[in-house]
């Protein structure tokens, strides 16, 4: 209860005086500037302090008028304010535009200026790259950005900040704006020849046949049939005209069934969590382009999720999206299994919780499997010697110390996880590999 209490004041603190570092900097100085001046009479200390104060004054009493003309504005017209991100989803990294559709006063107080951002956030992300500087009045900008994760970005409400051009103070403005954006993850170029399916049945895995007219049953033409429908290699070799009205031939069903596993792995390093998931639903989505680029249909099971759902070349954006919205969870892998024969992809982190199931599932199954198993990334790199580190501290003890050697730690008993796993699941019907080497 103190807590709260004591966030609550701190937040109306915050909310009077919303000075910056610099801001605050700027007020103790001139606080201190000024006490000097008093002490020791000082005329040049009792201007320069009392200029300080003056201008922190300033700042602070219109930036709250300002930021109230802005608050009446949003309650009379809360379409003063839009923002419009892309529809459809575009890759990680991807320079994007978001159209920005604003009106503000026509004129705003001497020394102010106003800037508009967009946070946006998914899970424990969050990333806040739409950015622009508005200027009084109408304002239709085009804001270039570039989403550096992956996920299903949302945001609440944008933000205006109204600022004094020093920067000393930051008086800030919510306005609801609900907006989504579909980021998907980056893919990596890898050979299809790599991929660990030698067990799936190739046959299964050719591309959809072509319509088969050989195979179609026939009746003979009559006035008004759809022309489109005759049958010329019957009429060349019988001289009449038949219509085709069999059933197609259908498109060979998939085979290979891709099981990402999502579970919580509390081997991963809490600091590492979000990167490393996505390396391993890049890793996934890299085998899976790859496959479908080839005329291939995959199919993909999240746990939580009911159905097996299958995709081709011609549904990558829908597949992208499903791998975007891809994240932790303790969910159960419980998916209604195709009846026919699969080849079982599995992508997972080593000693995870759920990936015990996975296999025996799929052992039950009596199908084949390719197991890949996603491993840490690599160390940083090794920062250069200081004097401080060659002279006076010891190079072994700075080691045992630092937070580097908890990272080494770290990532050599994950590496002892990830050799434990390659062991056990690795047999004759299996094959168990590193993601790194796809």
């Amino acid at each position: 209860m103190a807590r709260i209490r004591l966030a609550g004041v701190g937040g109306i603190i915050r909310a009077v005086f919303p000075l910056t570092l610099r801001g605050l900097c700027l007020l103790l100085l001139s606080a201190a500037i000024l006490a000097v001046g008093v002490v020791r009479a000082d005329l040049a200390a009792l201007f320069w302090g009392s200029s300080f104060l003056l201008f922190t004054i300033y700042s602070l009493l219109v930036g709250h008028v300002f930021r109230l003309s802005l608050r009446r504005r949003r309650n009379r017209a809360p379409d003063f304010l839009s923002c419009v991100l892309p529809a459809n989803g575009l890759p990680r990294g991807e320079l994007a535009q978001a159209s920005v559709s604003v009106r503000l006063p026509r004129a705003f107080p001497p020394g102010f200026s106003v800037r508009l951002s967009l946070p946006l956030a998914w899970h424990e992300r969050s990333i806040d790259t739409v950015r622009v500087k508005l200027s009084p009045g109408e304002n239709r900008p085009t804001v270039e950005f570039q989403p550096p994760h992956r996920g299903v970005f949302a945001s609440q409400a944008a933000v205006l900040e109204a600022r004094d051009l020093l920067g000393f103070t930051s008086h800030r403005l919510a306005v609801p704006q609900q907006e989504s954006l579909t980021v998907f993850p980056a893919v990596r170029k890898v050979d299809p020849a790599q991929l660990v399916l030698e067990q799936a049945d190739e046959a299964a895995l050719s591309a959809r046949r072509r319509r088969s007219e050989e195979l179609l049953e026939a009746r003979k033409y009559y006035p008004g049939d759809d022309v489109r429908r005759l049958n010329w290699k019957v009429y060349a070799h019988t001289d009449e005209l038949f219509l085709r009205i069999g059933e197609e031939v259908p498109p060979p069903e998939s085979r290979v069934l891709f099981v990402l596993d999502l579970s919580p792995n509390a081997h991963v390093p809490a600091s590492a969590r979000a990167d490393y998931l996505d390396r391993l639903v890049e890793s996934c989505t890299a085998s899976m382009t790859a496959l479908t680029a080839r005329g291939l249909d995959v199919m993909l099971s999240l746990p939580g999720a009911r159905e097996c759902r299958a995709y081709s070349d011609e549904s990558r954006d829908a597949l992208m999206a499903a791998l975007a919205d891809a994240w932790w969870t303790d969910a159960p892998w419980t998916p209604d299994l195709p009846r026919r024969g699969m080849h079982v992809a599995v992508w997972s982190s080593p000693d995870s919780p759920g990936l015990p199931r996975i296999m025996a599932t799929v052992r039950e199954k009596g199908w084949g499997a390719s197991l890949f198993l996603q491993g840490l990334p690599g160390p940083p790199a090794s920062p250069r010697p200081t004097l401080r580190s060659l002279f006076f501290i010891p190079k072994d003890k700075a080691e045992d110390r630092g937070p580097a050697a908890v990272r080494k730690k770290e990532r050599e008993a994950f590496q002892a996880l990830l050799d434990r796993d390659l062991a056990r699941y690795n047999s004759s019907e299996w094959k168990v590999r590193h993601a790194a080497e796809v």
